[in-house]
């Protein structure tokens, strides 16, 4: 796919502005709305439920076997919150997470569907990208700041682990209902993978200036196969190696990376991501977070209206628990903001993605998909 001018102004500009059916808890199973709603059993991870699925009765249960699963885990305390249509307004939902963080015990929420008012964090072209700044961060809107292209953050610290479990719109519900029941049937059930001690990555020699010498201090964690400038052979080849980690770096757009500075060479698809067995995928460039949509520069954030994203992939992928999207290997900033530098060590050590990620620095360029939980056997 061509790789347009305003998608790379996009990023630069980023960079210059740097800166109900009820809910049920593990332990009660009493019948709540968010209108009556009080925090509960200091939860350890929260379940954002949306509008559209908030009755249905099988996304519940398989909610509640993943969460008996974490509880027998990790000894994590859980809850779902089921969004009223009223209360569908990112700034509302993120006052109902503070809310229930009010003894600060929550370490991750899960946003479960496209139909939850989320804050847009880009916008160029058809690429759109949402921000999860506001639901990360604790007090307000002091955090981040607005543009006409959508939010964008100050360096600041990560409070909470965001992750979105957002189906293609465009989708039948029946479809998009069986997306959610995959997932989290597979984040029950898959619980304890063994690291196989290598990590794979593809990065474009146009854009590794920097780049290149933070993935490879992944080297002092785990074996590292690296390639510069991979060609499309190289890519298919690698795609039946078992890896405790596969990223790719370069120009990307929401259905794929470039990763060789010639083009049309070595462009990894979205589509590789139902092949590759890893439950870790990463894809490091502008607009790897993003998605595509019918509308253009209208400065709100529009449902995805294709399936060939990355994100979409983790209701099709059999190994890939979890997803880190964006501007990974960020650099140049007097603090670390990159997901490789900040959260890859402590991931690779065993810690779950969110207590790896709580506590980093971030510019709000990077979004998780998946299951926040997850973490290696060591």
């Amino acid at each position: 796919m061509t790789h347009k001018p305003s998608r790379i102004i996009l990023c630069v500009f980023a960079l210059l502005f740097i800166s109900q059916l009820p809910f049920f808890s593990t332990q009660a199973q009493q019948a709540m709305t968010t209108e009556n709603f009080t925090p509960e059993n200091n939860p350890e991870l929260l379940i954002i439920l949306s509008p559209q699925y908030k009755n249905d009765t099988e996304i519940h249960t398989a909610i509640q076997a993943y969460i008996t699963a974490v509880k027998n885990d990790l000894g994590w305390k859980s809850t779902i919150i089921a969004i009223q249509e009223k209360e569908n307004d990112y700034q509302q939902i993120d006052t109902l997470i503070e809310t229930s963080n009010q003894n600060h015990t929550v370490k991750a929420c899960i946003m479960v569907g496209e139909d939850l008012s989320t804050p847009l964090g880009g916008d160029t072209d058809y690429l759109e990208q949402p921000s999860t700044l506001p639901w990360a961060t604790l007090g307000g809107t002091t955090a981040y700041e607005y543009t006409d292209q959508g939010i964008i953050s100050k360096p600041t610290m990560i409070q909470i682990c965001i992750s979105l479990l957002y189906p293609p719109q465009q989708l039948p519900y029946e479809q998009k209902k069986a997306s959610l029941l995959f997932a989290f049937h597979k984040f029950t059930t898959q619980r304890h993978p063994t690291s196989q001690n290598t990590i794979r990555i593809f990065e474009s020699s146009d854009l590794n200036t920097y780049s290149k010498t933070i993935y490879q201090k992944l080297s002092d964690c785990s074996i590292l196969q690296y390639t510069e400038d991979a060609t499309t052979q190289e890519i298919t080849s690698s795609l039946t190696t078992p890896y405790t980690a596969f990223f790719v770096h370069g120009h990307s757009n929401p259905s794929g990376t470039d990763v060789n500075a010639q083009k049309n060479t070595g462009w990894f698809p979205a589509e590789n991501l139902n092949t590759i067995q890893t439950p870790l995928f990463g894809a490091d460039g502008c607009y790897a977070a993003g998605w595509w949509s019918t509308q253009k520069d209208n400065n709100k954030l529009d449902g995805s209206i294709d399936a060939t994203w990355y994100g979409a992939k983790i209701f099709t992928s059999t190994s890939i628990q979890v997803m880190a999207l964006g501007l990974l290997s960020q650099n140049g900033f007097s603090t670390p903001v990159s997901f490789i530098q900040n959260a890859m060590p402590e991931l690779l050590a065993g810690k779950t993605l969110a207590e790896a990620m709580i506590g980093d620095s971030t510019i709000g360029d990077t979004i998780i998909i998946g299951d926040p939980t997850f973490h290696f056997s060591i």
